[in-house]
């Protein structure tokens, strides 16, 4: 029984120990219960915004930009109607990591979280490394689920 369940998990390239990250989505001021979980996020990419008082390299501000499956899309953009002028918290393993202010509804299923505390170049490369990893094994254990 164990040998089959570990070939139907290798089968579609889950592998659990690969999942160190666990991002979820917080209302500020709400509940302390996820609006959005792992298991909505679809997918990630690094970005940087810029710093417009910073003309050189270091004044980049680094950001993520989580993608969400569509039922999550719809709750994000129910969630964030009500809730103009807060913020969501992009928490990963109980920390802040990432800040998004609700200036309005989000539509389009895609948050661009900025780092909660600047961090080098090689610092946010890393982290983003083992979330997008944790976020594919993710999907890939949903997926497994699902078969």
């Amino acid at each position: 029984m164990f040998l089959f369940s570990q070939l139907g998990c290798s089968k579609n390239g889950y592998d659990s120990t690969k999942i160190t990250h666990r991002p979820r989505i917080f209302v500020e001021g709400g509940a302390p219960i996820p609006i959005i979980d792992e298991y909505d996020i679809s997918g990630t990419k690094l970005g940087s915004f810029s710093d417009i008082f910073s003309p050189n390299k270091e004044g980049r501000i680094y950001g993520i930009w989580i993608g969400l499956d569509r039922r999550a899309a719809m709750t994000l953009q129910k969630e964030t109607a009500n809730r103009i002028g807060r913020s969501l918290s992009l928490v990963v393993n109980g920390t802040v990591v990432g800040i998004h202010p609700i200036e309005s509804t989000i539509t389009n299923g895609f948050i661009p979280f900025m780092f909660a505390h600047r961090k080098t170049e090689e610092e946010i490369y890393a982290f983003y490394s083992k979330l997008e990893l944790s976020v594919r094994h993710i999907n890939l254990e949903l997926q497994n689920q699902r078969n």
